[in-house]
């Protein structure tokens, strides 16, 4: 398959609750609970399944999890007529989670558009099986007209795999329709977080397809967008890849002055690191991670700018690989000087990934192409669980030099080379330097360089 077409289809493949949840901006402590909603309704039984007009007991609960712990927002109790009520205080307007129980047994769990003085109505008879709960309210209109036209896409992909039609033009033209039925919703549904959403994947469906109407697109977008950063991320690759990358670091500081606040500034302050890295200008990108480490202390992009700041220092071409000494997993020490006169591939990664289970054909048949004198591969999980590293090397032929790190991606040996995708490789070269470092589904690229800097000695 073409893998412009897999990340399409993973792209597209994402859960409906994950596209909500990115949906919802954070809030600063000091404006919790400023987003105030209505939500009334009535739940009734089908009378195949019970004959009782007796319909109380529902449980309608309005909730989001806070720091991995669920935070109920809202909450009501259908009477007899099984009519209830309820109101909805939220952090932030956004997606939550709309969770419908009765007798202590989960009967639907849906997704609820919260803004402020958004009254909402809902009637349903049970079971509904697979159907969406029809809430009533013009921000839960433009939501679910979000859902449908992305399950219908993400169908009709499945669809052309199913069928063996996927090609470039039969995606391009679902894609561009799709992408127009997003943009057309700011007209449809105006003023609601379901027309945002849909205005923003418009702009990031075209990104590398069509980046001269995605960046029309993205001029249009106003920064009270929820994804108003994640557009900005979009429009500065586009323009590096129409002009150059001095358009692109432009591009990403016009949206940094229409940005409306930190939070904002700050995430678009890293693009503006990635744009200095991706121009290999490391000592603008350097002191870029710096104003975003010191000026935006105060968000999470902060931490962000350490990691930056550490990998410019410590992790670019023509350093010296982190030195380290570990265990593997026969008992056996490995310090990684020791390999040196060898390419060293240095690959971190779990076994239940699914990009590296698709690399993992090609990662052998690069080994043996090369051979063991040549290139050696240090494999290191970082799943803590040593049973599922145990049962995922069981009965394969793994060839390399194989680590379970301690801590999982917050250990020491995955701090020191700044994992934070899985799978990410490091190619190292005879003297211990770094080649090239390689993030996610990049194994063509490190089979180029394998082959590159073998051919060259």
């Amino acid at each position: 398959m073409n893998p412009r077409f897999a990340v399409l289809l993973i792209w597209f493949g994402c859960s409906l609750a994950l596209l909500a949840a990115c949906a919802q901006k954070e809030q600063p402590e000091a404006e919790a609970r400023t987003v105030h909603n209505y939500l009334e309704g009535r739940f009734t039984v089908s009378a195949d399944v019970d004959s009782v007009p007796d319909y109380r007991g529902f449980e309608v609960l309005v909730t989001v999890s806070s720091e991995g712990e669920p935070d109920t927002l809202g909450y009501g109790v259908t009477d007899s007529t099984g009519a209830f009520q309820l109101d909805v205080e939220a952090p932030a307007r956004g997606i939550y989670a709309l969770i419908v129980s009765r007798r202590g047994q989960i009967l639907k769990v849906d997704e609820l558009a919260v803004a402020d003085s958004d009254s909402v109505s809902v009637q349903a008879t049970f079971p509904v099986g697979n159907r969406l709960l029809r809430l009533r309210s013009p921000e839960n209109a433009a939501w679910l007209a979000y859902r449908n036209t992305k399950a219908q896409y993400n169908n009709t992909l499945l669809e052309l795999l199913r069928n063996d039609r996927y090609t470039h033009e039969a995606v391009g033209m679902h894609l561009e329709q799709a992408a127009a039925i997003f943009w057309n919703m700011r007209t449809m549904f105006p003023n609601t977080m379901g027309s945002e959403v849909a205005a923003a994947e418009a702009v990031m469906m075209l990104g590398g397809w069509n980046d001269s109407l995605a960046l029309a697109r993205a001029s249009e977008i106003s920064p009270d967008n929820l994804s108003y950063a994640g557009i900005g991320r979009v429009a500065r690759q586009a323009q590096a890849r129409l002009a150059g990358q001095d358009a692109a670091l432009q591009q990403v500081r016009d949206f940094q002055a229409r940005a409306v606040d930190d939070e904002q500034r700050a995430q678009l302050q890293s693009e503006l690191v990635l744009a200095y890295m991706d121009s290999l200008q490391h000592d603008e990108a350097l002191a870029a991670a710096r104003v975003l480490r010191e000026t935006y202390a105060d968000t999470k992009w902060a931490a962000w700018g350490d990691r930056a700041i550490y990998e410019l220092e410590n992790l670019l071409p023509g350093m010296a690989a982190p030195s380290f000494t570990a265990t593997t997993r026969e008992g056996s020490a490995v310090v990684l000087d020791s390999l040196r006169g060898s390419l060293v591939l240095l690959e971190f990664y779990t076994p239940q990934d699914q990009t590296f289970q698709r690399e993992f054909a090609a990662r052998n048949a690069l080994y043996e192409a090369a051979g063991d004198a040549a290139l050696r591969i240090v494999s290191i999980s970082v799943e803590p669980d040593t049973l599922l590293n145990e049962a995922f090397l069981e009965g394969r032929n793994v060839p390399g030099l194989h680590i379970f790190a301690p801590g999982s991606l917050g250990g020491e040996l995955a701090q020191r080379y700044n994992i934070n995708v899985i799978p990410t490789r490091f190619l190292i070269d005879s003297e211990g330097k770094i080649v090239g470092k390689y993030v996610g589904a990049a194994i063509a690229a490190v089979q180029a360089d394998v082959l590159s800097v073998l051919g060259n000695s």
